[in-house]
C-alpha cells in the first residue's frame, strides 16, 4: 500500500507532470477566452473591418446622409436564396447593406422573384426600369432606382484570357447615390452639347451618366443652334470633347449663360487635324485660361503607363477642391495655359500637372516650339466679378471618364471619375453629393530593394534557424540539470 501511495506522490512530483499540467492549464485558459469572446461577439453583433480599404464599412459621407433622412427608403435585393448566403457572390454587398439597415429610415429586403413573382410588377409596373432578377432596387414612394451588377463592382477585361475580372467595389457610392436620388424633390439638369462632334453621352459615357443620375441630375442633350438661350434649368453645360469650334452665335449664348451664374465643363482632347477653336478660346479668355495645341509626352518613366509616354500619370493637386491625393491615368492629353493678364475677381486653381520632364509636343509645328513642363492638364476657375458667381472646369482630356478607359484601367480610371465628380461638387457648392472613392480589391504589395531582399534572406535562412537551435540546446541543458 505504501508503494502505491509513494508511486502516486512520485507521479505528481514528476517534472513531466508538472510541465504538462501547466501546458494543459494554459490551453484551457486560451480556449475559455476564445469561447467568451465568440459569445460576446455573437451577442453584440460586433464585426471589425480590418481590410485596408474598409470594404465592408460605410464612410462618414454615407452616415451623414442616412442620419439626416426624413423619408422612408426600402432597398430590395432580387435574389434566390443561395446568393444571399455566407458564400454567395454578393456576400460583400449584403455585409455592406447590413450597415444601411441599422438606420431608422432604411429597410433592406431580399426577395426571390421566383417565389414572389408579384415583386417585379410592384417595383417596375410600367417596365420603364428594366428590373430583372439579380438587381437591387432602391425605392422611396413611387420613385425607384435600379442597380445592376456593373453598378456595384469595378470590372475590367483580362487581355490574356478575355474574361472579366472584378477589381474593386463601388457599391457604397451606388447605394448612397441611389438613396439621394429617390429622396430628392427637385432634379436639376446637366446638358451635354451636340453639333461639334462631341462624345455621345448615351454611347461612350454610360458610367458617367449613371453617376450623375445617382446624384439626382437629369441628363439631356442640347444643340445650342436650335435654342434661343441655354435653358433656365441648366445646372451645368457640358462640352465633352468638341472637335469643331462654336459658332459666334453659340459663343454668345454660352457667355450669356455663364455671365448669369452658369457653370460649364470643357473637356478638350488633342486632335490630329488640330482645328482652331477661336470661339471656345474667346469664352475661356474671360476666365484667364486658354488652350495649348499640343499633345503631352511624359519623359519621367515613373509618371506614365509602361510603354506609352502619352498615357500619363499626373500629379493630383491636393487643395480645397480635391481633398486627397490618388493615382489617376490620363490617356492622350493636351495642356491648359493660364493667361498672365490676371483679374482680381478670377481665381484659377490647378487640378492636375505633368512632371517638369514632360513636353507639350505641338501637333502643328508652325504654331511654335514645344512646351516644357510642368504643364497644367486640368484647372478649375471661379469668377466673382458678376452679379452671380460663375465656375468652369477645363480638362485637356475627355477620354479618362469614358467607358472604354474605365474598363481598360480599372481602379485608376475610377479614381479619374472620382476626381471629376469632386470637381463638379465644388462647381455647384454641393457638400452632400455622393463622391465616395472606389474601394480596390487589390492586395497591398510591399516593395523592397535587392539589398533589403538579401538581408531578409540571410535573416530568415541563417539567423532565425540558428537562434532556434541555440534556444533549444540551452533549454535542453537546463532541463538536464533540474
Amino acid at each position: 500500500m505504501d508503494k502505491i501511495i509513494n508511486g502516486i506522490k512520485g507521479f505528481f512530483k514528476n517534472k513531466n507532470f508538472k510541465y504538462g499540467t501547466n501546458s494543459m492549464i494554459l490551453i484551457a485558459v486560451v480556449v475559455a477566452i476564445a469561447v467568451v469572446v465568440n459569445l460576446l461577439v455573437g451577442m453584440t453583433d460586433l464585426k471589425l473591418d480590418l481590410t485596408p480599404n474598409k470594404l465592408y464599412s460605410i464612410t462618414d459621407t454615407t452616415k451623414d446622409i442616412l442620419k439626416n433622412l426624413e423619408k422612408d427608403v426600402v432597398i430590395y435585393g432580387l435574389f434566390d436564396d443561395n446568393k444571399i448566403g455566407s458564400s454567395g457572390e454578393y456576400k460583400d454587398v449584403t455585409d455592406l447593406l447590413s450597415h444601411y439597415d441599422k438606420y431608422d429610415h432604411v429597410t433592406v429586403k431580399y426577395v426571390d422573384p421566383d417565389k414572389d413573382p408579384g415583386i417585379m410588377k410592384e417595383l417596375d409596373s410600367e417596365k420603364l426600369n428594366d428590373v430583372s432578377e439579380g438587381d437591387f432596387v432602391v425605392k422611396c414612394g413611387s420613385k425607384v432606382k435600379k442597380l445592376s451588377y456593373y453598378d456595384l463592382f469595378n470590372v475590367t477585361m483580362d487581355q490574356y484570357t478575355f474574361s472579366t475580372v472584378v477589381t474593386g467595389s463601388v457599391a457604397e457610392q451606388s447605394f448612397t447615390g441611389a438613396i439621394k436620388y429617390v429622396t430628392s424633390d427637385v432634379t436639376p439638369t446637366v446638358y451635354f452639347t451636340e453639333g461639334h462632334d462631341e462624345n455621345n453621352v448615351d454611347e461612350g459615357l454610360q458610367t458617367l451618366k449613371s453617376y450623375l443620375e445617382m446624384n439626382n441630375y437629369d441628363i439631356k442633350s442640347i444643340n445650342l443652334l436650335s435654342v434661343e438661350a441655354v435653358p433656365e434649368d441648366a445646372e451645368i453645360l457640358m462640352f465633352a470633347s468638341p472637335k469643331s469650334d462654336l459658332s459666334e452665335d453659340e459663343a454668345v449664348k454660352v457667355k450669356d449663360y455663364l455671365d448669369n451664374g452658369g457653370n460649364a465643363v470643357f473637356l478638350f482632347d488633342p486632335l490630329d487635324n488640330d482645328p482652331d477653336l477661336v470661339n471656345f478660346e474667346k469664352v475661356l479668355a474671360d476666365y484667364n485660361v486658354s488652350l495649348n495645341y499640343d499633345r503631352i509626352k511624359e519623359n519621367d518613366d515613373s509618371r506614365h503607363v509602361p510603354g506609352n509616354q502619352y498615357d500619363i500619370i499626373p500629379d493630383v493637386q491636393k487643395n480645397s477642391i480635391i481633398p486627397q491625393e490618388f493615382v489617376v491615368i490620363m490617356p492622350e492629353s493636351r495642356s491648359i495655359n493660364e493667361l498672365k493678364n490676371t483679374k482680381e475677381y478670377i481665381t484659377v486653381t490647378s487640378l492636375l500637372k505633368s512632371s517638369d520632364k514632360a513636353v507639350g509636343e505641338m501637333i502643328d509645328k508652325t504654331r511654335g516650339n514645344d512646351l516644357n513642363g510642368p504643364l497644367d492638364i486640368a484647372v478649375a476657375v471661379e469668377d466673382k466679378g458678376g452679379m452671380e458667381v460663375s465656375k468652369i472646369l477645363v480638362f485637356g482630356n475627355s477620354s479618362f471618364i469614358t467607358d472604354t478607359a474605365i474598363q481598360r484601367y480599372g481602379t485608376y480610371s475610377q479614381n479619374g471619375m472620382y476626381l471629376f465628380l469632386v470637381s463638379m461638387n465644388w462647381m455647384k457648392d454641393a457638400q452632400n453629393d455622393v463622391v465616395i472613392a472606389p474601394k480596390s480589391y487589390e492586395t497591398p504589395v510591399m516593395k523592397i530593394t535587392a539589398q533589403q531582399s538579401l538581408l531578409m534572406g540571410i535573416l530568415v535562412i541563417g539567423v532565425l534557424p540558428l537562434i532556434i537551435i541555440i534556444t533549444g540546446v540551452v533549454v535542453y541543458i537546463r532541463r538536464r540539470h533540474l
